[in-house]
Parts: C-alpha cells; structure tokens; sequence
C-alpha cells in the first residue's frame, strides 16, 4: 500500500482558451414556434461558447414552455371514513405513485366534494417527491401530469385509480375534453439537447444558434441569413424540424450552399434533422445516392435509453442524434471521418449508449444485412461495435454517389478550406499587372509570384495533417491578353480514409 498523500489532478480547458483556427465554427438552426426568451423575432440569431450561454438565452431544460396533460378522476358512490384512494401515472420513465394509498379521516367524507379536495391535498403534500399537482373541482380531482412528460400523457391509459370503501373513482385520460388537457410538449428541452450534445462532444466549439418560425414551404434561405451574419465564418450547420422527413428538402439545401459558394461564403457541411416516426420500415427511405446534394447529410441516428430516448417520447417526434454530429465535426480535423473510431466515441456511458434510430426501433433489431443496406442508402446512424463498449456513427455519408469525389463530409470540409485559403491569398491580385514575355506567354517570375501566393494556406494544412500534399501550376501560353484570366491549377492530395481493413490470416509451418 502506498504512503498516504495528497494528489493532484491537472484539469483541462478551465481557462477557455480559443482553440487555434476556424474549422470549428459551427451553427444549429431549429425550425420551433417556440422562440426562447432571449430571442426575438427581429433577433433570432446568438452566438454561443457553452450550455450555460445558451441556458442564460433562455434555451432551458425546465420544460417551461410545455403544456402539462390534466386527467380527471370523478368521485362518486358514499365516501365514509377509512375509504381509500391510490393513483399511479405509468409514463415514459415508468410508473410513479401519485397519490399513495389515502384513507379519509372524519370530515373529508362529508360528500363526493370534500373527498375530492382531501384527495388533492394528500397529491400536493407529495409534490416535491413526485412533480404532480392536483386541483378540485366539486367532485372532479384534476391531477396535473408532472413536467417533462409532453404528449405522452394524450395516449393510452397512463392514469389508474383503484379505491376501496364505499367511494369511486372515474378516470378521463387527458384527451382535451371533459376538463382534461392534452399536453404539448416543450421545444426548448430539445434545443437546450442538441446543443448540450454539441458541446459534450466539443467543449471548445463556438456556435451560431437561429431559431426561426415553420415555415409553409422550407426553402432554407434562413442559411443565407445566419451565414451572413456570421460573417461567412460558418464551416458546418445542423438544422432540426420537427416536419415529416422528404427527401427533396436535401436538394433544395444544396441550392443554397451552391449559391453561398459563389459568394464566397461557404458552409462545407449541413445536417439535416426530420422527423422519421411516421416510417416504418427504414429500408423504404430513399437512397441517397440518387441525389446530388453532396454537401447535405441527412442523419436517422438517436439515443435508445437515455436523455435522447425521453424526449422522443415527451416530444412525439424524432430528436436524432444531431448535435453530436455536428459536435463530432467541430472536434474533428477537417480531413477525418467522424465515424473514426479511435477518437470518436460519442458514448459517455449513458447518452448514445444505447443505440436507436429515429423511428424508435433499436439499433439490436436491425440485422446486418438491414444495416449495410441502411449504410449503402448513406444514411448517417450510429452503430456499436463487437469487442467495443463504445458508439460511433456508420460513416460520414453526403447525399450523393458514393462515386463522387465529395461523398463524404471531410472530402467538402477540406476542399472548401483550401478555396478560403487560396481565395484570400489571391484576392489582392486581383486586377493586378500581368509581366508577359516578348512571345506573349506569362513571365517566369509572375508565375512563381502567383504560385507562391496561392501556397502558404496549403502548406498549413499539410502541416496540420489537413492534406497529404498539394500542386500549384500556371500555364504559361495561356492568353491573357484576350481573356483577362489566369488559369492556376491547384490539385489536392487529401487524406486518405481507412474505411475497409483487410487482414490476411492464417496457419504456417514456420516463421
């Protein structure tokens, strides 16, 4: 045994030191009618560092913005003293005793009325230890579902009553009639989720937040308008909304980045969050390689058991796994996949720990077969692995052939970094003089002044383990003189991607 002593521990990123360069920059756009308090619709766009700036904008977990489902319990019959009444709420977490066993002691048994309110007081005593609170109405007991809960409370039979003596006891279910409420669930948990998960997977990421009303017909201009006012600075977005899931708004997104890269201003990655519940069979989604939307990903990934599986059935709707994947490209280098599984394990050991998709059904129902088909659709979900306590996405699928040189995510994400370093070393060229040589074809030494001013971003990123390598190449009988263009050609070496590993095995005689 060792000799007694204190130990130290040195902690990491307590200071919040910026991390170094701007691949990190990420945004999250939520489609809500639910605007939090520190938005507004003429302000609908923050920048954030943490949960807690988020959380001080009003993006808070407290369910304040939900509508708590009421059911009705009417008493009748003759209540007498030593009758009895017990409530239990079965809800997403499993039952919860609302009211223990209660017997009424004299004076609450006067009538149907005085039981009612001796019923909810008993409920409002407990209030601190169960969350539900009760109301009385002549002989109604109206009992307010405890937070969280969302629409889970409007279908089935959540409530049960059982009574001894000479009471009863008459449950409505909340369903928004006969004194009931039907609940609706909060939006501000689920953006206050994704954009936890963003910053457990990426303390250090720095994020635009745009809330913005549903729209009749999505045409995702809200891109535009968060990407200007961010400068241009946005390298990778996730959208949520909670609309059913078509697969043409992948295309529709693609138009808007197009347009953003010919101003200059690009995102190299959207991730792209709909509600899936309606489908249920995921083969029938349709294959993403017959699009071109190669710098869209639509991700059908979700927690199983945890924090992510409550607010899928509080909500109604899928909640997907989306600000983890857009965490996960904030950490990543801009030449990894995020389905690396040396460094991404999105798992803490209860959120993504159980794995799902965003249907509901579980990642453990699935067989292979149906899960490599999922994958060829390219489609982003997260998977667990055999001798792995870990979870990590499929892959860093976009929705295009996979025969496209920009089928994946880091394949945009590095392409568009060399175009904003290039461009920026090459803008102050612009309109500059060209020297030419007496047979009209570029000097050597405005060639080598060109090329060397389009280098110096490149050799960063295969410095920074961003490129393999990198060519810089100007013709020189180009015809300047009738075009007022010079043509630089830059080909990129990227990173390679260890995707498949082929491990050759067997028995020998000898070494």
């Amino acid at each position: 045994m060792a000799l007694n002593d204190i130990t130290f521990v040195k902690g990491q990123g307590g200071l919040g030191r910026a991390i170094a360069g701007e691949d990190h920059y990420s945004a999250l756009m939520f489609y809500s009618g639910t605007l939090p308090s520190g938005f507004s619709s003429s302000d609908r766009i923050k920048k954030v560092f943490s949960v807690e700036d988020a959380e001080d904008l009003g993006i808070v977990d407290t369910y304040s913005d939900e509508t708590k489902a009421v059911a009705k319990i009417a008493i009748g019959g003759t209540p007498a003293v030593g009758d009895t009444l017990k409530v239990v709420y079965t809800g997403i977490d499993g039952a919860v005793t609302v009211l223990p066993t209660y017997a009424l002691v004299t004076g609450e048994e006067t009538t149907t009325t005085t039981a009612a309110a001796a019923y909810a007081a008993q409920i409002n005593a407990g209030t601190y230890s169960h969350g539900f609170t009760a109301t009385s109405a002549s002989a109604n007991l109206l009992i307010t579902t405890k937070a969280g809960e969302g629409v889970f409370p409007n279908s089935g039979t959540p409530y049960a009553a059982t009574v001894t003596g000479n009471n009863t006891a008459t449950v409505t279910q909340p369903t928004g009639s006969a004194s009931t409420v039907l609940g609706v669930a909060s939006q501000l948990a689920t953006m206050h989720y994704h954009i936890s998960e963003f910053f457990r997977i990426q303390p250090k990421g720095v994020l635009w937040v745009g809330v913005y009303a549903v729209p009749g017909t999505y045409t995702f201009s809200e891109i535009t308008t968060m990407q200007n006012y961010a400068l241009g600075a946005i390298r990778q977005m996730g959208i949520y909304s909670q609309a059913a899931y078509s697969s043409s708004r992948l295309t529709t997104i693609q138009s808007v980045l197009a347009a953003l890269d010919t101003a200059h201003k690009p995102i190299s990655s959207v991730v792209l969050a709909n509600d899936f519940t309606a489908v249920t069979d995921l083969a029938t989604l349709t294959n993403l390689q017959t699009l071109s939307a190669y710098k869209v990903s639509s991700v059908i990934g979700q927690d199983g058991a945890g924090l992510g599986a409550f607010l899928y059935s509080s909500v109604g709707k899928s909640i997907t796994c989306l600000g983890a994947v857009l965490g996960a490209q904030a950490l990543a280098k801009v030449s990894e996949d995020i389905a690396w599984k040396g460094k991404f394990n999105l798992s803490n050991g209860v959120e993504l720990d159980t794995v799902a998709f965003a249907n509901g059904d579980l990642f453990t129902e699935l067989s292979d077969s149906e899960l490599s088909y999922l994958n060829d659709l390219r489609y982003i979900f997260l998977v667990k692995n055999v001798g792995s306590a870990g979870t990590f996405f499929n892959d860093s699928h976009t929705a295009v052939s996979v025969s496209s040189d920009y089928a994946y995510i880091e394949n945009n994400r590095t392409i568009d970094k060399a175009i904003r370093g290039v461009y920026t070393s090459l803008l102050p060229e612009i309109a500059a003089p060209i020297q030419l040589n007496s047979d009209g074809t570029i000097s050597d030494i405005t060639i080598a002044h060109l090329e060397s001013v389009a280098a110096p971003n490149l050799d960063q990123m295969v410095r920074d383990g961003d490129l393999s390598n990198y060519s810089v190449t100007i013709n020189p009988a180009q015809d300047v003189l009738a075009t007022s263009t010079v043509i630089i050609a830059v080909a990129l070496l990227p990173k390679g991607v260890s995707r498949y590993i082929q491990v050759n095995i067997g028995f020998t005689t000898s070494l």
